[in-house]
């Protein structure tokens, strides 16, 4: 029987796994919808911020799937995520 310290980890990595996919579906939608200006991207100058800013959109994005917003669990969640996140 695997301990509950197991299971949550093997849900964690499902979870993860799951969102990394959803969120490599975005780019290409992020890319093709005209919200960021592609054209005046340059490698030359600054070439880090744009995808800097879709990584960090796509990730907010993404984390806001798992708030339990309109929940009952909304507080609970919100008070266990700030406590995990003083230890990352």
């Amino acid at each position: 029987m695997k301990s509950n310290k197991e299971q949550i980890s093997e849900l964690v990595k499902d979870m993860l796994t799951e969102s990394h996919e959803a969120m490599l579906k975005k780019i290409d939608k992020v890319l093709n919808s005209g919200c960021v200006d592609i054209e005046g991207w340059s490698k030359d100058n600054s070439p880090m911020i744009l995808p800097k800013c879709i990584v960090t959109a796509i990730l907010q994005n993404e984390a806001t799937q798992y708030e339990g917003k309109g929940t009952s669990f909304e507080k609970q969640v919100k008070k266990e995520v700030r406590n995990i996140r003083y230890f990352l």
